[in-house]
């Protein structure tokens, strides 16, 4: 049953079945992702300075974020099939195929070109030099322990986590009510704010779109997540190599 109010596309399974993303539970999770990202936004416009960071205090904050992401990733996935009445391989988490990994590295082309050229506009603009607080904290580590464990959390775990979050739920809800640019507003509008930095809000949100195009046109959930982790790990590799023009 075609219950949508978005067009019906071959590429993708708008088709969505009559009580798919309705119901108290859909609004109560979303509503509750949604704050817990507002909250890291207000949260990131309170701080004024970045504190100095060893190590292992580092090693803790992001074991801490690695529990309380994959908890949430856990209800998440649990939840998905239950809210939205179709399978996590209808959702799209099956292997992608070779024409799925070609959008999905031309998407972290993209994604690379939008973001960082939009920060540049934005810093550009505001006569700044501003770097996200994560960004300035990463580059002061020196320990390669310390460095390997936020490199594997940047290009492993948080792009399939934040996919699932963004593209996966949010992006199917805006589309299963108001279509294509519905779902990807709402998703890159999360997706930027969730950063918890004004000057990348921005930048990350129209990334994020980039991203609920990727989705999109693959219908495919894992090729979003390889165009997030190449820009990721991009991001580390040149913060690695040349820091100060980085």
């Amino acid at each position: 049953m075609n219950d949508s109010t978005s067009a019906t596309l071959p590429a993708w399974p708008t088709r969505w079945p009559k009580n798919s993303f309705t119901g108290v539970w859909t609004w109560l999770l979303a509503g509750f992702i949604a704050a817990l990202f507002v909250f890291a936004f207000i949260a990131g416009l309170k701080t004024t300075r970045v504190p100095a960071v060893t190590a292992p205090e580092f090693d803790l904050l992001i074991a801490l974020q690695f529990l309380l992401e994959g908890f949430l990733l856990a209800i998440v996935l649990l939840a998905l099939p239950k809210l939205s009445h179709l399978s996590l391989s209808e959702l799209g988490f099956r292997v992608p195929n070779a024409g799925a990994v070609g959008i999905a590295l031309l998407g972290a082309v993209v994604m690379a070109v939008v973001a960082n050229g939009g920060a540049s506009l934005i810093d550009y603009l505001a006569h700044s030099e501003h770097q996200q607080d994560i960004v300035q904290i990463f580059k002061e580590l020196r320990d390669p322990a310390t460095i390997a464990i936020f490199a594997g959390f940047a290009v492993v775990f948080a792009p399939f986590a934040e996919e699932t979050f963004f593209r996966v739920f949010f992006f199917n809800l805006g589309m299963r009510y108001g279509g294509f640019w519905a779902g990807a507003i709402l998703s890159g509008v999360l997706f930027g704010i969730a950063h918890g930095d004004l000057y990348a809000a921005l930048p990350l949100a129209l990334g994020g779109i980039v991203l609920c195009a990727v989705y999109y046109r693959t219908a495919n959930a894992f090729a979003p997540m390889i165009s997030h982790a190449l820009f990721n790990g991009l991001s580390l590799a040149a913060l690695l190599i040349a820091p100060k023009i980085t």
